[in-house]
């Protein structure tokens, strides 16, 4: 890789990100030409290769506990240690919205600077200010977001093991949904106002649309395998025999029998074992894609928040790859 050139009027440390920066935005345009149908495939592969060491720690750890107890909850069987109260639910969206107003206000980032002794009025006075000054509110946001991420990922994971007369699945996807498109355009637009950026501009407000579409779509996989989940852990209720049938439809809950016959030396493994199974894999599937794409959003929104900001502050000229949104001009093609 060429050496980047790092404009000298620049502080120590607004050098030091322009170089990174720099890098970063070249090795993501380089990763997208080379993006080809054979690659692509490759990729799927190591995802599925992932899924399925996921699978095993999951097996294992079923191996080596006893079952939950099951109880009836108006009629139909809920795992009462795996699935959360329902006002456990209620007060999660209450903090989410809570979590969203703070993030959504501008003022709040003012206020941060302000405590810190600088002199600040408005978004165009944080533009002044020297970028490590920034990102001293930025910083972190990566491990808090990817906390909060798994913790709600995991709570409706579980909550999608309730039948569908209680909640289901389809409720608690619905919602997961629903709050993680909140969330990754409460923080995109949070980073937006750290670096000086105004939000509501329709070209900052293009970008923050683009990184929740990319949001979206990175929980595609992670809905299939709620989905899956929550249906065998409902096909399985009451039965004691497998069947064929029972294993080609619900392949999840199979895979998770052959890993507990592998883990006790061929011995036969229950339905009900297997099927206390997938609240496990449904939580971890949640908690798993979640805290990554909210780590993922603050990262990618910092990177572009600083480099927007650096070129403008120093009239450089932006990468390629952002004069049209985060993802570029090719990824509109995708």
């Amino acid at each position: 890789m060429d050496e980047v050139a790092v404009p000298t009027q620049m502080s120590l440390y607004e050098q030091k990100r322009w170089k990174e920066l720099q890098e970063h935005w070249e090795k993501k345009a380089e990763g997208r030409k080379a993006l080809l149908p054979l690659k692509a495939r490759a990729a799927l592969d190591t995802t599925v290769q992932a899924t399925k060491d996921k699978a095993s720690h999951v097996g294992k750890a079923v191996a080596h506990r006893t079952p939950e107890k099951v109880k009836d909850a108006a009629g139909i069987a809920v795992g009462a240690a795996l699935v959360p109260a329902v006002h456990n639910v209620v007060q999660m969206l209450e903090l989410l919205n809570d979590w969203v107003v703070e993030l959504t206000n501008p003022e709040t980032v003012l206020r941060y600077h302000r405590e810190k002794g600088r002199e600040v009025e408005s978004l165009a006075d944080l533009r002044k200010l020297d970028l490590e000054h920034l990102e001293e509110l930025t910083d972190r946001m990566s491990l808090r977001w990817r906390t909060i991420g798994a913790g709600e990922g995991a709570l409706l994971g579980s909550l999608a093991m309730i039948p569908v007369p209680v909640l289901g699945s389809a409720a608690a996807i619905g919602l997961d949904m629903i709050a993680m498109q909140a969330l990754t355009g409460a923080i995109a637009t949070r980073i937006c106002y750290s670096y000086g950026l105004n939000a509501k501009d329709p070209a900052m407000k293009y970008v923050i649309d683009r990184m929740v579409g990319r949001a979206y779509k990175n929980q595609a996989v992670k809905v299939r395998s709620v989905k899956n989940a929550a249906s065998a852990f409902d096909a399985a209720k009451g039965r004691v025999n497998w069947s064929q049938k029972l294993r080609e439809d619900h392949r999840l809950m199979a895979a998770v029998e052959k890993l507990l016959k592998q883990a006790s030396d061929g011995q036969r493994v229950p339905i009900k074992n297997a099927r206390m199974g997938m609240p496990l894999i449904a939580v971890l599937a949640g908690a798993a894609t979640n805290q990554h794409v909210l780590g993922d959003t603050v990262k990618q929104a910092r990177h572009y928040g600083a480099t927007v900001l650096l070129a403008e502050k120093h009239c450089l000229e932006l990468p390629s790859n952002l004069r049209r949104g985060m993802d570029g001009v090719e990824a509109e093609k995708d």
